[in-house]
């Protein structure tokens, strides 16, 4: 009974990310416990309360991006569309077109950027305390990471697949 409510979860969230999640089902599987702890992570992730969705979403996407998981960034790119985003203002992210962003999203992306990579960006953490506060960028590293660490998991057990910006640059457009 359990394992049929992860699976209908699972098709729910795979509907709405516009990916399959078979790691998630493989989790599920494996052992219930594990995958409600896995379920804790979106907890984590997903409430946006201090942060424009611009911001919100260009952090995901740069955490995504520096963990190289295409399907992972799929998903980013899909969430950003569902939330109002311009396929125009989602490609300048993925091609890091900062001359076109505002520069509250260029300061995210240069913290994102940083973060995701081992770096700091203290200027770009300035400029994000200023437009946003503290709240904002505590929301921000959230998401910068959050979304670094689902690829991790993924490649763990066997399951990343390498990005194709080119590709994921094509699909934006819808």
């Amino acid at each position: 009974m359990l394992k049929m409510l992860f699976n209908f979860i699972i098709s729910k969230n795979e509907q709405r990310l516009g990916v399959k999640l078979d790691y998630a089902r493989k989790i599920g599987t494996a052992d219930s416990r594990l995958f409600m702890r896995y379920g804790k992570i979106f907890g984590f992730l997903d409430p946006r309360k201090h942060l424009s969705a611009e911001a919100y979403h260009a952090s995901r996407i740069c955490g995504a991006l520096s963990a190289d998981c295409g399907s992972c960034v799929e998903a980013e790119i899909n969430l950003a569309q569902n939330s109002g985003l311009s396929d125009d203002f989602i490609n300048h992210i993925l091609a890091k077109n900062m001359g076109a962003l505002p520069d509250d999203i260029v300061a995210v992306i240069e913290l994102s950027n940083a973060v995701t990579n081992l770096q700091d960006a203290p200027e770009a953490r300035d400029k994000i305390i200023n437009y946003y506060g503290e709240k904002g960028l505590i929301e921000l590293s959230f998401a910068m990471n959050g979304a670094a660490l689902l690829p991790g998991i993924k490649r763990a057990m066997g399951y990343a697949t390498s990005c194709n910006l080119d590709l994921l640059r094509r699909q934006a457009p819808r």
